[in-house]
């Protein structure tokens, strides 16, 4: 169930690619904004001396942050109710501010809860002991299961509907273990061809390679995104695949 959850993620991309390229385009081009404008504007600073993180820098990531709102909602909405929009994809504000508060809150419950862990496991296992190293990635991939297995509240905040804690835990229930496989899956071939990409970059060209990971980096983004919307189908909507 876990690659099934994760090759209809990578089908819902590739089935519909001019519709995701149509929806990403805020996001893309707010990442070639940032890799050229920001990275130039880095290099400049670190030429100089100064910190890489100027005020237009930030800016810039907030814009791209801001961009990969919009894409979130509006690839959730366009898989789960079949909104299509325009030449650019609508732009649901209170969505995507509910949107953020709720990623917002699980990652920083989940990282205190994961600190107060590893902070545990350090005091009886010793710092960076081989035993303590593999408590911490027992940690990272409990809080990786149980940020999917709660993700249905995002696209829920996507679409308006209202859930809580309780009732995402409950219905990714009988998906828990899939949950996790389609997340490492992800990583995995993040990783993978990530790897491909450095190789090429450092051994074929720069430019082939930097343009093969930001090409990589959007398709892993929007696969990302396709999964939180194939759980919720799965889970909320008890749609098959």
């Amino acid at each position: 169930m876990g690659w099934k959850i994760f090759s209809h993620s990578v089908f819902l991309l590739n089935h519909n690619l001019k519709d995701a390229l149509r929806i990403s385009s805020p996001l893309i081009v707010a990442m070639v904004l940032n890799l050229v404008l920001g990275g130039a504007m880095a290099i400049d600073n670190l030429e100089i001396g100064q910190s890489p993180n100027t005020g237009a820098n930030l800016l810039l990531q907030l814009l791209t942050g801001i961009a990969g709102l919009w894409v979130a909602v509006a690839w959730h909405r366009f898989v789960l109710l079949e909104e299509h929009g325009g030449s650019l994809p609508n732009f649901h504000g209170a969505r995507m501010l509910s949107y953020f508060f709720v990623i917002l809150l699980m990652t920083v419950v989940l990282a205190v809860v994961g600190a107060v862990a590893g902070g545990v496991a350090g005091m009886l296992f010793g710092s960076f002991t081989p035993l303590f190293l593999v408590v911490l990635l027992g940690i990272a991939v409990s809080a990786m299961w149980i940020f999917y297995r709660l993700s249905p509240l995002l696209p829920a905040a996507a679409l308006g509907k209202s859930m809580g804690v309780k009732q995402a835990w409950e219905a990714t229930s009988r998906i828990s273990g899939a949950v996790l496989a389609a997340a490492l899956l992800l990583i995995f071939f993040s990783l993978l061809s990530g790897a491909a990409a450095a190789l090429v970059m450092f051994q074929v060209s720069v430019l082939i390679g930097v343009v093969m990971i930001g090409v990589l980096q959007w398709a892993y983004t929007m696969v990302g995104i396709s999964i939180l919307t194939t759980i919720y189908g799965i889970a909320i909507e008890g749609r098959d695949i």
